[in-house]
């Protein structure tokens, strides 16, 4: 929401940790009758057991599908009969459930909340059902070599580190997972002392904490008490010097390169300056990887760079297609254009463009309560300044040509991951040129 000066600032925020130790927050923004909340739970892929990679995503669908009291249809009755939302989804750090309902109908959607997360049923059936699903989604990734090969840089970028973990698992970990590894799971990971609730809209900041102490506030689960969960993995390592993966699709026209690293974590000091820096390089419409690649070169039709910030680390990704003939030539043309970027940082013209299109995405993106709450609820589980979105546009301003160029060495440049996926016969050989290639199965696990 606008402030009096034209600025952007977040409600006032209402705050209370139960004695349970589940944190609960609420913002007053009465513009629309509508409110959303976001409960998470610190705990997501990166802590699937080993040989179980899928487990806390799985286990975030089967909430809504049956608890002690109501079946799945019953849940989906309960929300669409008031038009609302439920929804739950896990990434490498935790696990989200977000809701959005009229404000007239927030104790039931707070009680429906409550329900789902204390007492789901995990029910035999619908196990098997979702695990069907999930294989056959994954299955179905095989034909879509876009998702394959970012989900394969992934596992690479990240070997050995949990990390690495899809969210959705691999075929033969989901088929292993039983409903007795989904309780355990839940029962282990679902603690309240690392569950945080935000909400925000059209609702009383005191009611909702006191709705939320009379639901959750005698949650108490047998060996409460533990550490924070998403804070217990180890750093990811960086790799040393270029690696080069080539995955065999015999029958494919194109290849899909994924190339990049490591990056900051979601409270680096520079992340501000490091997002200008990449909507400059390849984060834009006009970046400079779109404007060589695509506009000068005609490579490729699509090319973006991008970050992904974690709790412990992130990743750095350059993603792009081209022909087979030309797959050695594309990848040549993007380090050039990195390493170009980080001998002479940007022009006046280029900083100026990426500052205007990062405040209006901004402020396009922060105006519902779903984004409000998203946004409280980033600044509780990864520990951000409360102002941190109030003054965002302020360190927007303040970034300048030698902010920009400091941070583009933060880019991987030596320390590179290059994998590609596309028909050996025909780029193998080309690939050489540029380091020791390995091979990797289409398909991992």
């Amino acid at each position: 929401m606008k402030d009096a000066s034209g600025g952007f600032r977040l409600p006032p925020t209402a705050s209370t940790t139960l004695t349970n130790g589940l944190r609960v927050h609420a913002m007053e923004h009465r513009a629309l009758p509508m409110v959303a909340f976001d409960l998470i739970v610190c705990a997501g892929a990166a802590h699937d057991p080993p040989g179980r990679e899928g487990l806390a995503d799985l286990t975030a669908d089967l909430l809504r599908k049956g608890t002690a009291a109501r079946s799945a249809h019953q849940i989906a009755d309960a929300v669409d009969f008031v038009g609302g939302a439920l929804e739950g989804s896990s990434d490498q750090d935790g696990t989200r459930l977000t809701g959005e309902f009229l404000s007239k109908d927030l104790d039931m959607a707070l009680d429906l909340l409550a329900e789902v997360v204390m007492a789901p049923a995990f029910a035999e059936e619908e196990v098997e059902r979702l695990k069907g699903e999930t294989i056959a989604e994954l299955q179905g990734m095989r034909e879509n070599p876009g998702l394959l090969a970012s989900r394969r840089f992934a596992d690479v970028l990240f070997a050995g580190h949990p990390y690495g973990h899809p969210n959705p698992g691999w075929e033969s970990t989901v088929a292993a997972i039983t409903r007795d590894d989904v309780k355990r799971f839940y029962e282990a990971r679902y603690r309240p002392e690392d569950i945080i609730l935000v909400a925000a809209g059209d609702l009383d900041s005191a009611e909702f904490l006191a709705g939320a102490e009379a639901r959750f506030g005698g949650w108490a689960p047998a060996g409460s008490g533990g550490a924070v969960a998403s804070r217990e993995l180890p750093e990811p390592r960086r790799s040393a010097g270029r690696s080069i993966y080539l995955i065999d699709k015999p029958d494919s026209t194109q290849s899909q390169i994924r190339m990049g690293g490591l990056g900051p974590q979601r409270t680096d000091p520079d992340y501000t300056r490091i997002s200008v820096a990449n909507t400059i390089m390849g984060g834009g419409f006009t970046s400079r990887l779109v404007e060589e690649i695509r506009v000068n070169r005609g490579l490729s039709y699509g090319v973006s760079s991008r970050f992904y910030p974690l709790v412990h680390s992130g990743a750095f990704l350059i993603s792009t297609f081209t022909k087979n003939a030309t797959t050695r030539e594309t990848i040549e043309v993007a380090l050039g254009v990195m390493a170009r970027f980080r001998d002479e940082g940007p022009t006046p013209e280029e900083l100026d463009k990426a500052r205007r299109y990062l405040k209006g995405t901004f402020a396009i993106g922060h105006q519902s309560p779903g984004s409000m709450a998203d946004a409280m609820a980033d600044i509780a589980f990864y520990g951000l300044p409360r102002d941190y979105y109030d003054t965002y546009l302020e360190r927007l301003e303040d970034v300048t040509q030698a902010d920009v160029r400091r941070v583009s060495a933060r880019f991987p440049h030596d320390d590179m991951v290059i994998l590609v996926l596309g028909q050996a016969t025909e780029v193998g050989n080309e690939l050489e040129t540029l380091g020791p290639v390995t091979a990797l199965p289409l398909v991992e696990r």
